[in-house]
């Protein structure tokens, strides 16, 4: 027999063990292929990309490539903004869109270059955000986007995301056949050298999305992340426009929420966008994670407490210290290790599409060792810095600023 906290730990790690191949039944379950494809439609509606930048991201370059190089048959507009005139993000974006863009972008000369020979022509618009429109700057960024808009039908995709061949075609395809007013893409996490990137690719691949896939099949509850959101502007109007989320930090799902409460259909994509995390440095990596765990605390606490309740690695490492290091718990904490960690590998070939090298996926026991040290900090700390802010947060995750700075004085630091 064990002793009662041993006993106790080895019954959360069944929980947990359960409650993860849940998460991956649901993910393979999610992303399955349909078993008959869809017909394109007669007539491809018009279509808005909205990009809110904010400084320069990893391989960047090649993320915004990928939404000029999309043979989408409909009409196509991106619209690129930023809060600040000199972003060098911006800089960028202006350099690629040169390549392809039919119409100047504003405040430039008409003899702008045109599209390079057998590129298609888009319209590329370029605009600067007002910065105090509320106190969540992406947000802010992304109201002045939307005000250049030139159609009802936006794409709004972050600025490190990346998107693959087809993705435009079939995301608008599956957003108008599945009804919905609001429609949001699994996330993959890629590009990693920095064990930072590993660990940040590891968390987004293996539990975001499996954690998104598990509330949908299981739970009928569809959650929207801004890496990735369709929706229509009429309908966001309706609700009352993006004001609605100027002061919140989980703008994504607030939005959400509120459609659903509206009774508008909102849906999660069998399709992935890649987020490109390539040298991310261990703090950057804690800091976004840690951010994202108290917004999950104030807006929703049962899915903060099963986010821990998933680990069967960190509980049976706990069971293992209880007992003294007792063999047979030896064996069953090494078990527990080689399955999760083997399940995780699953998700990551699958959703990425590719297998993550043999090395990086040797760290996914330390992801979920390291993971319950950030949810315990989450469970005391309501401040959070983002992109150079010091903020509070509050029920709903609403902002309020703590040493507030002005808008020029701001530095870069990624959602």
């Amino acid at each position: 027999m064990f002793s009662a906290p041993t006993s106790i730990l080895l019954a959360l790690t069944a929980v947990a063990v359960v409650l993860h191949r849940l998460g991956v039944w649901a993910t393979f379950r999610h992303t399955r292929p349909l078993l008959q494809a869809k017909a394109d439609p007669a007539q491809w509606p018009a279509l808005t990309l909205l990009k809110p930048i904010k400084g320069l991201e990893e391989e960047m370059e090649q993320n915004l490539l990928t939404f000029f190089a999309q043979d989408y048959p409909g009409e196509l507009q991106i619209v690129f903004a930023s809060t600040e005139p000199g972003d060098p993000g911006l800089v960028l974006a202006q350099r690629v869109a040169a390549r392809h863009q039919s119409f100047p972008p504003a405040g430039t000369s008409s003899e702008a270059p045109g599209p390079r020979a057998g590129a298609r022509a888009i319209d590329v618009r370029f605009v600067i955000s007002d910065a105090s429109f509320g106190m969540n700057p992406k947000v802010a960024n992304l109201a002045g986007a939307l005000r250049a808009a030139r159609h009802d039908l936006v794409l709004q995709t972050d600025a490190n995301v990346r998107i693959r061949p087809g993705y435009l075609r079939a995301v608008v395809r599956e957003f108008q056949d599945s009804g919905a007013a609001m429609l949001g893409s699994l996330i993959a996490g890629i590009g990693e050298r920095s064990l930072g990137a590993v660990l940040d690719n590891i968390q987004l691949t293996t539990f975001t999305t499996p954690g998104i896939c598990l509330a949908s099949e299981v739970a009928d509850i569809q959650c929207v992340i801004g890496k990735s959101m369709m929706f229509r502007r009429s309908d966001l109007a309706e609700l009352g426009g993006l004001e609605r989320v100027k002061d919140v930090l989980a703008e994504d799902f607030v939005l959400g929420q509120a459609y659903q409460d509206a009774g508008k259909k909102v849906v999660l994509s069998r399709l992935t966008v890649d987020n490109v995390n390539v040298d991310t440095t261990l703090t950057r990596f804690l800091s976004r994670h840690s951010r994202w765990l108290k917004m999950r605390v104030v807006i929703h606490l049962g899915g903060f407490i099963a986010d821990l309740l998933s680990n069967a690695s960190f509980f049976a490492l706990l069971a293992l210290l209880s007992s003294g290091f007792d063999a047979r718990i030896v064996l069953l904490s090494a078990a527990v290790f080689a399955h999760k960690t083997w399940l995780d590998a699953g998700i990551l070939e699958r959703v990425r599409g590719t297998k993550m090298t043999r090395s990086h996926v040797l760290c996914i026991p330390l992801r979920d060792v390291v993971m319950p040290l950030v949810w315990v900090y989450a469970v005391f700390s309501r401040t959070t810095e983002w992109r150079g802010e010091r903020f509070r947060l509050s029920r709903g995750s609403l902002l309020t600023p703590v040493n507030h700075l002005p808008a020029d004085q701001r530095t870069h630091s990624g959602r």
